[in-house]
């Protein structure tokens, strides 16, 4: 009984290892690419499940699948390149003063786990269970919130900084009538009366919020 503890222990204590070594060399990026594939992988098995159910399965739709699939694969290699090719040509350019960092291969990285997430919920429905219809909304809101135009470039504007600036500063030095604006671009109501003061804590609120959900 002991040695199948010690065993369980030593078993666990590598997983632990394996997965702090990769999230070190990896970062967040890495374990959302990780999380995509387990998604994918899911998706696949439990829309075959599915349609083996409803006597719709079929090799032909088993290799359209995969296709789909491998399509998604090229989507995420060619943001990831996009990305690396934009932080080389900032990185060249030192008197521009910008500091990138991945944005495009997270967006399209959690934009594919919540499509994943919404199709393993219909092949659940399909499979027989019983779910949830605010889980399907907020799927759906979760996929259209990292749609939205723009957002991306308001949480660089309002957390990113530039030149070394904090976004907090660079935020402290726009004009009352450039904050409404911003605001506006980012979805917020702006209150009739609403000071400076206020209208600025609230954007940061929302920036944060909405840098943390990434």
């Amino acid at each position: 009984m002991e040695n199948n503890e010690n065993i369980f222990l030593a078993i666990k204590g590598a997983i632990a290892a394996v997965a702090g070594m990769y999230s070190a060399a990896f970062g967040v990026v890495g374990c959302l690419a990780l999380v995509w594939v387990a998604c994918m992988a899911v998706d696949y098995i439990s829309g075959s499940a599915a349609a083996c159910k409803n006597g719709e399965w079929s090799s032909k739709a088993a290799r359209e699948g995969i296709y789909h699939k491998g399509g998604m694969l090229l989507v995420v290699v060619v943001a990831a390149i996009t990305d690396a090719a934009v932080h080389m040509a900032v990185e060249s350019i030192p008197s521009i003063g910008i500091n990138y960092s991945a944005v495009i291969l997270p967006v399209v990285l959690v934009w594919y786990i919540f499509t994943e997430l919404g199709s393993i919920v219909e092949n659940a429905a399909a499979m027989g269970a019983n779910v949830p219809e605010k889980l399907v909304k907020l799927l759906a809101a979760g996929k259209a919130a990292v749609e939205k135009d723009g957002a991306e470039t308001v949480i660089d504007a309002a957390l990113g900084g530039v030149s070394g600036q904090s976004g907090k500063n660079a935020l402290e030095k726009l004009d009352y009538d450039e904050l409404v604006e911003l605001a506006c671009q980012m979805g917020l109501t702006v209150k009739d009366g609403e000071s400076r003061a206020e209208l600025l804590s609230e954007i940061i609120k929302c920036a944060v919020e909405h840098e943390s959900k990434q």
